[in-house]
């Protein structure tokens, strides 16, 4: 059975029998509405799925077993430039690639690094989106800038030449990055210094990430407190780079305005699972130069793979990213200069709501120590992850940047479990600013795309971990809309549509098969305002199974699956384990709002299930007995996939009592 990414391996299966990848289907074919939502244009068992394609979630099973679903860490895959910046424009001798955020000769800067152009970093966190820019326009390794500190006007490059990705400056332009022409942090800027004041400057092009805008007239240009770009609009992007391909394949695609109405993606056409999924691209979304973008408007432009699913999925080292896309930039056009301080508004955001780092509450974040420091991750490892924007309006991910974002939900919700979790430990305050900000603009994002229409409704393993960055977000910005999202969202989150008390699902029942009060609410969840299952086909094949005998279960044919209880084991509940300790650590349980959600995660951790896991062998001949697919882990799943990967069974059994 292949689960989440491209491609899964294998692993022995039930009845002696090993599995084999199969064709990646979702356990029947569904449309997908705007949102992720299941649309009725699919069949819910079998059928075809709306738009002359079929969704996919990862994959089906022979008879008997399982894949382990999963992804693996990519590092971020960022180069650092080092050296000082010449008059010029060009890079001077000594700037070299960092690996893992070393310093080298010349002065190289961490990964992930990128120079401040014109944008102070406030009173309330520091920020190390590419270190210090000294006097002299070199940057520090691996150096963070002051508190209430200002970039100085030496580090910038001189007026005719952002620097790109090549590391030179190109008089009169940006030099271009050509797909998989190296890593894409490459240094970013403006192609004029900037106010003396440090806020702002009149630019004629911007480089981000590998990304280049040039406007056909000067504009006032600035950086939010993460690093991504404002301009004051009306602005005319007048050319992009790398280049917009305007026939197929289609590549390097840009949109203004996040989501799109139909929930396609604009960025690249060459998506694919194991199946073709092209359908859900759609190149009327895409915009091409000039781009006309007024006060209110975000530019999403991305930088394509010349050889898709080629790069390491992030969470699951034994598989690929199934995207196309390798890394997206966005700029925010507003219509008067920001706070210094401020963080970026959602791309999915027209009323652009700003929010400042002074405002958060680092305090609420506990200081606790690593329980195992020898498995405990690095900051660096996830500020990595999540410095650059994660675009997350595509419903089952085909189009992710797959240089630092997953491609499948489970591993969104690994990626956030482990940030969110290394935040409450006793590292120095300071240290812990940069993936703070860096998750919390996530949580800014997500919760602009839900205001805007958007969601994760429960779709097997693909819509998880997105909660819990609004949560944090809201936490520390004491923003009550955040912290009380799922109350005014309801059905938005595939966490708490697949979690539910037995006695609260149609049928009279008080107890699962096995004794559980709380059971895993199926594929497609249940409706937290109605408490039904979504799934009303006659068979319930993606609805709430626990509550009969594993004789009853409804299999997916074909190939043969028992739906419900391997996604239940493969996809999902194994990635919940971190996001609700780290709520219940922040003292948010009562905030979630939903506590068959803790209850069910308990359950997982806590419930012996040997006796079960014979049971469900003698009376279906299904076979759920590897390791990785017990209950009461995360760190056998993650084994061989992610470096640290005993890191939340380790905060589990230390902080959960």
């Amino acid at each position: 059975m292949v689960f989440g990414a491209c491609s899964g391996s294998s692993r022995t299966g039930a009845s002696g029998g090993s599995t084999s990848p199969a064709p990646a289907g979702s356990g029947g074919v569904a449309s997908a509405a705007p949102g992720g939502a299941v649309g009725s244009g699919g069949s819910n068992v079998g059928g075809g799925g709306s738009a002359g394609g079929t969704v996919s979630t990862g994959g089906t099973t022979s008879a008997g077993g399982t894949t382990k679903a999963g992804g693996s860490t990519s590092t971020g895959g960022t180069t650092s430039i080092g050296g000082s910046t010449p008059t010029a424009g060009t890079i001077g001798p000594g700037g070299s690639k960092a690996s893992g955020g070393t310093t080298k000769a010349g002065g190289a800067t961490s990964t992930g690094g990128s120079t401040n152009i014109g944008g102070s970093t406030p009173a309330g966190g520091t920020n190390r989106t590419g270190g210090t820019v000294s006097t002299s326009g070199s940057k520090a390794s691996g150096g963070t800038t002051n508190v209430g500190g200002t970039s100085s006007t030496g580090g910038t490059t001189s007026s005719g030449g952002a620097i790109g990705s090549g590391g030179t400056g190109n008089t009169g332009g940006a030099t271009a990055l050509a797909p998989d022409a190296g890593p894409t942090d490459a240094s970013d800027g403006a192609s004029s210094s900037p106010a003396s004041d440090g806020a702002s400057s009149l630019v004629t092009s911007i480089v981000k990430d590998g990304v280049t805008w040039t406007f056909s007239a000067p504009v006032l240009a600035g950086q939010f407190v993460t690093g991504d770009y404002w301009i004051i609009g009306p602005a005319t992007v007048s050319a992009i780079s790398p280049t917009p391909t305007s026939a197929t394949p289609f590549m390097n695609g840009s949109v203004v305005n996040l989501p799109t109405a139909d929930g396609k993606s604009p960025f690249d056409s060459r998506l694919n699972d194991g199946t073709d999924e092209s359908w859900w691209f759609d190149a009327k979304l895409r915009s091409y130069p000039p781009v006309s973008l007024k006060p209110g408007d975000s530019l999403v432009s991305s930088i394509s793979l010349a050889t898709p699913a080629s790069l390491p999925e992030v969470m699951r080292a034994s598989d690929k990213s199934c995207s196309p896309v390798r890394s997206a930039s966005v700029l925010t056009v507003l219509s008067a200069a920001p706070p210094a301080d401020a963080f970026r508004p959602s791309y999915c955001d027209r009323s652009q709501t700003l929010y400042r780092a002074r405002e958060l509450r680092r305090d609420l974040l506990p200081s606790h120590p690593a329980p195992k420091p020898q498995s405990t991750p690095t900051l660096a490892q996830f500020e990595a992850l999540f410095r650059r924007p994660w675009i997350d309006t595509n419903a089952f991910l085909f189009d992710t940047p797959a240089e630092y974002m997953p491609s499948y939900g489970q591993h969104v919700a690994f990626a956030v479990s482990y940030a969110s979790l290394l935040l409450l430990l006793d590292f120095p305050a300071a240290d812990k600013e940069p993936l703070t900000n860096y998750l919390v603009q996530y949580g800014i994002d997500l919760y602009g795309c839900v205001k805007a229409g958007y969601g994760w409704p429960a779709f097997g393993g693909h819509r998880s971990g997105r909660k819990l960055p609004i949560l944090i977000a809201g936490l520390l910005l004491q923003d009550d809309g955040m912290k009380n999202v799922s109350a005014t969202y309801p059905n938005r989150f595939g966490e708490d549509m697949q979690t539910v008390y037995v006695n609260q699902i149609p049928g009279g029942y008080s107890k699962a098969w096995q004794g559980a009060t709380v059971i895993y609410g199926g594929h497609y969840g249940v409706d937290q305002t109605s408490g039904t299952p979504t799934d009303t086909s006659s068979n319930g094949l993606y609805a709430p199974y626990e509550q009969l005998q594993p004789k009853d279960w409804q299999l997916l044919t074909p190939p043969g699956e028992q739906l419900g209880e391997a996604y239940r084991r493969c996809c999902t509940s194994v990635s919940w384990v971190g996001e609700a300790l780290a709520a219940r650590m922040l003292g948010a349980k009562d905030t979630w709002n939903h506590p068959a959600f803790f209850d069910y995660v308990d359950r997982w951790m806590t419930e012996d299930d040997t006796q079960a896991v014979a049971d469900i062998k003698t009376q279906s001949g299904f076979d759920y007995s590897s390791t990785w697919e017990r209950q009461g882990q995360t760190a056998s799943w993650l084994q061989g996939e992610f470096p640290q990967y005993s890191f939340v069974d380790d905060m589990w059994k230390a902080y959960r009592n």
